[in-house]
């Protein structure tokens, strides 16, 4: 017996019901899991940022660079973390138990600059409470500064951006500097440091024991007699870095350092040249986080000359850093490995209290 037309209209209203009511099912759980996608990340919040600047070798175990002390207190056993769009020289690690990260950026500006901005542009990480501990070695102030001081940094300038000269180009017997100011560039080109956090973290470190050695002792009374900045032992200090893309060295630079710090007059005097400092501070200004950084930087050698070397024998022996630091040579006597030292208990003891919720 054949079904009537009736039925039939029953039985394939029925399965349009059926099939209507499992495309709803389907299509409200495809809302729910859509939406769940949708839903924001949850942000790994990072407390404190580490900022060395180079490794001379392993991140554990050999002779240290500016990382190797920092990662084995605070990131020891984390895994390197690849940062997206970032540059070559970018090493990222990340301890999501303490909330400290810590960012080796590479030398030069723009390793520094490029490496901090990609970094805090990755929105898996939290950056709206964190502190940036910029740590890393310079060049000492002839004249002010002792090999193993440790420099709060007030102020930040860059050496590159205005005018510059060889000194047989210079006319005038008396000109001291080949280096001549450009206003325009002033807006990124000096950058101050928040004062306040710079005292606390002077006050902090003001009284931290540092290292120093024999030789270098004996080399500052053999160059210096009788001058007492050079007899004193190291000590934490406030002043101003200096920042240039190349590593210098000379009387007309070190006249050209400390004239830029007066230009921008900057709070406290040209203390140490580095490569990078200026480039850390305008990347942290473009993330309003420019009142959130500390700067430290241990001195391991000076800005002039020293037991007569010269460029040459400095620059074109082709010898490994690693292994001239560790030989005692004219750039860093003995004073680069302790100097580390130095950086890392004033670092430590600033991290450590912003870690506790004291700085």
């Amino acid at each position: 017996m054949q079904p009537s037309a009736h039925s039939r209209y029953v039985s394939v209203h029925a399965q349009q019901r059926q099939t209507f009511r499992l495309a709803c099912t389907l299509l409200v759980a495809l809302c729910l899991l859509l939406s769940a996608c949708a839903r924001p990340v949850e942000k790994t919040k990072v407390k404190v940022l580490i900022v060395p600047k180079f490794e001379i070798g392993e991140m554990s175990g050999d002779f240290p660079g500016e990382a190797q002390l920092f990662y084995g207190q605070y990131c020891a056993g984390c895994d390197e973390i690849a940062i997206p769009s970032s540059t070559p020289t970018a090493r990222f690690f990340m301890n999501e138990d303490t909330g400290v990260g810590l960012l080796l950026t590479g030398a030069g500006k723009t390793a520094a600059g490029l490496s901090l901005a990609s970094l805090l542009t990755w929105d898996a990480y939290d950056f709206s409470d964190t502190t940036i501990v910029s740590v890393g070695c310079g060049g000492a102030n002839t004249g002010s500064f002792v090999p193993g001081d440790v420099i709060v940094v007030t102020a930040a300038c860059d050496a590159d951006l205005g005018h510059r000269t060889d000194e047989g180009e210079l006319t005038s017997p008396d000109s001291s500097r080949t280096w001549f100011p450009d206003e325009s560039y002033s807006e990124y080109s000096y950058e101050p440091l928040n004062s306040e956090l710079c005292e606390k973290t002077y006050q902090l470190l003001k009284d931290c024991r540092l290292r120093t050695t024999k030789t270098v002792t004996r080399v500052l009374e053999e160059n210096f007699p009788g001058e007492g900045w050079a007899q004193r032992e190291p000590c934490v200090a406030k002043g101003t870095v200096v920042t240039g893309d190349s590593f210098w060295k000379g009387r007309a630079d070190h006249a050209n350092a400390g004239f830029i710090a007066e230009y921008y007059g900057c709070p406290d005097d040209y203390a140490v040249t580095d490569m990078e400092e200026i480039a850390i501070m305008n990347a942290a200004e473009c993330f309003g986080l420019q009142d959130r950084v500390i700067s430290l930087r241990v001195l391991v050698n000076f800005d002039t000359f020293l037991k007569g070397e010269s460029p040459e024998s400095l620059w074109l022996d082709g010898t490994d850093f690693g292994a001239s630091a560790a030989d005692d040579d004219g750039e860093t006597l003995d004073i680069f490995e302790p100097g580390m030292e130095n950086l890392f208990d004033a670092g430590r003891i600033v991290i450590d209290a912003l870690l506790e919720g004291e700085l």
